[in-house]
């Protein structure tokens, strides 16, 4: 009985040591690929928006529309060891037009956090690995009293940001271009409105391209200032925002 016990308990110890070590050899994260940093590629959009302004009996309204050209123009070490990719934003009216450099900004992975700076800004964009249903606080790195410069009114922008993964590995369709199935990802930054204020940060990911699409409102109603909501009761925002922006920007080219 003694030999057929140690028999056993060599077969387990074999069969164990066959085992690839989970630590050593960890399951590689695909997911990563929505949010790729490759220096030279870049991304075009069209990007339409509209910022508005107190105004005596109700709302200015500013509209723009121009091109905006994402370009990860190199990397540069940070403290801990890892590559920080510097983004170079671009904007133009049309495609007659020069491209003029208007920002730079910065993109990393850290550990399981996908981040962006954005005019000074941290945000944590993905938190890997992603899938269906994936929550993450996005705005974790900002102070939620932080006002941002909206036109000529300041906003506090970025209190009680939740992201959620609202599809996963879906085929999808951006501009002219048609995606496959499980390639394409579409999440929320954050979703709230309740009539006084609205944040609403929505966006859609391909995977090896990076973000395709995005519809942004930050807004708040001139009935706030007003004190008597019933002016503003069942009308839509672009009616009653006293300040804030809507933007739409969607891929029309990429490398």
């Amino acid at each position: 009985m003694k030999g057929k016990h140690l028999l056993f308990l060599l077969v387990v110890a074999w069969i164990a040591g066959c085992v690839d070590d989970p630590v050593d050899s960890p399951y590689p994260d695909f997911t990563r690929e929505y949010f790729p940093l490759k220096i030279g590629s870049y991304i075009i959009y069209q990007v339409d928006s509209i910022v508005f302004d107190d105004a005596p009996g109700g709302n200015k309204q500013d509209t723009n529309r121009f091109q905006l050209k994402e370009e990860i123009a190199g990397a540069e070490l940070a403290e801990q060891g890892d590559s920080v990719f510097i983004i170079h934003r671009f904007t133009r009216e049309d495609e007659n037009q020069p491209w003029v450099l208007s920002d730079v900004w910065t993109a990393s992975t850290l550990g399981t956090e996908a981040l962006r700076t954005e005019e000074n800004l941290k945000f944590q964009k993905l938190s890997f690995p992603l899938k269906f249903g994936k929550r993450w606080e996005p705005t974790s790195y900002i102070n939620p009293r932080t006002s941002v410069l909206i036109g000529t009114e300041f906003l506090e922008a970025y209190e009680d940001w939740e992201a959620k993964v609202l599809s996963f590995d879906k085929a999808g369709s951006i501009g002219n271009f048609n995606f496959p199935d499980s390639t394409v990802m579409v999440v929320d930054q954050t979703n709230m409105d309740d009539g006084t204020e609205k944040r609403y940060v929505h966006e859609t990911y391909v995977r090896n391209i990076g973000l395709v699409a995005r519809v942004d409102s930050i807004l708040h109603s001139r009935c706030l200032e007003l004190g008597d909501f019933g002016p503003c009761l069942g009308k839509p925002w672009i009616e009653h925002a006293s300040k804030g922006y809507i933007l739409s920007q969607v891929m029309i080219d990429y490398q």
